[in-house]
């Protein structure tokens, strides 16, 4: 298997990012706010410096790309990482927060993982290899754009209401992007549009649901690089991406 060592490292830390979070997530969590409004925990910095010492004494000559901390991110292979997606459903004690982490190489993800600390459940993925939940391949659905599609976190800034109500599609919100992908790539739910710019957040489950046999894209359909700012994120099982793309467009007139 290709990335045979990447693999087993991110499962690693993983497991050291998950013991982490168990720590923290009934105990003084240290909340405070971020310039762009939003929370961050000792939780999640600990994580992210955790990531940057492993990678640091195991891969010296690659780089971490982090929400909360980076080092030397202008390397071609880069970690990038989010500690711990959907930080208010780790306050809350909503279990629905996700580690991830991807090994991008040349803005490309390779190697990707999502681990929720809670369940147990680690999402994987090797690029041409496919993807799995512990050893069970993963597989996304084959529902078609109408009653039957499942769309997942569809605000209303993002996604016309109406244009989902046209077509009965349901509609389900929840915490973590990372989460949601996870959904999709075993096929639990259709898709999922966001409107953020973080790389920590997607590369990862881009790689998961793409070897699931989704895809993932930029709001403007557009393929994007993980080792920079990106242009949000639509995730589908594919067969209603251009939906998806379509209603973007129209929210955008």
């Amino acid at each position: 298997m290709a990335y045979e060592k990447e693999l087993a490292f991110a499962k690693k830390v993983a497991g050291e990012a998950g013991l982490i979070m168990q720590k923290y997530y009934r105990a003084d969590q240290q909340v405070e706010t971020k310039s762009d409004d939003t929370p961050v925990t000792i939780a999640d910095k600990e994580v992210n410096q955790l990531i940057i010492d492993r990678v640091k004494a195991e891969f010296p000559d690659h780089g971490v790309l982090g929400e909360e901390l980076i080092y030397k991110s202008e390397r071609e292979k880069l970690w990038v990482c989010d500690p711990i997606d959907g930080t208010p459903a780790f306050i809350y004690h909503i279990p629905t927060f996700m580690f991830s982490l991807a090994l991008v190489i040349d803005g490309v993800p390779t190697v990707g993982l999502a681990f929720n600390a809670l369940t147990g459940d680690t999402y994987t993925a090797v690029k041409g290899e496919g993807a799995f939940r512990g050893d069970q391949p993963l597989r996304v659905s084959s529902r078609a754009w109408g009653k039957t599609s499942r769309v997942i976190g569809a605000f209303k800034n993002i996604l016309p209401e109406q244009g989902l109500i046209e077509r009965g599609v349901k509609t389900i919100v929840g915490y973590s992007v990372v989460f949601k992908g996870c959904l999709i790539a075993e096929g639990s739910v259709d898709g999922r549009v966001w409107d953020g710019n973080g790389a920590h957040d997607i590369a990862a489950v881009k790689l998961i649901v793409e070897e699931a046999g989704g895809k993932v894209t930029g709001l403007d359909g557009n393929e994007q690089r993980y080792d920079r700012p990106i242009n949000g994120a639509v995730m589908s099982n594919g067969i209603i991406h251009e939906e998806l793309l379509n209603l973007i467009r129209r929210k955008v007139k």
